[in-house]
């Protein structure tokens, strides 16, 4: 898997991840922000996903699927202007 660079949390210099941990990392990521259509890492919404990812992944979640739903549900019900739609309506995860 290739790292993407502008990922928000990133920091290749940090010698407590190996490229394993910041390829899962980074593909959870890579998947919550397409669900929620951010587009850029600058965004306030790139960085709730970095720091949710990043968080589970520190408390031993290391699956892909579950670290990105779970940065999706914290984004969407922690800041009410995601959108999780191209259209901009607004949806909630309960």
């Amino acid at each position: 898997m290739k790292r993407n660079t502008s990922m928000a949390f990133d920091n290749p210099l940090n010698p407590m991840y190996s490229q394993d941990d910041w390829d899962i990392m980074q593909a959870a990521y890579d998947k919550a922000a397409a669900t929620l259509v951010v587009k850029s890492s600058s965004d306030e919404e790139a960085k709730v996903i970095a720091e949710t990812v990043m968080t589970a992944f520190n408390r031993g979640n290391r699956d892909i699927n579950s670290l990105a739903a779970l940065a999706v549900v914290i984004a969407v019900n922690s800041h009410p202007t995601v959108s999780g739609t191209k259209d901009g309506t607004e949806q909630r995860v309960a």
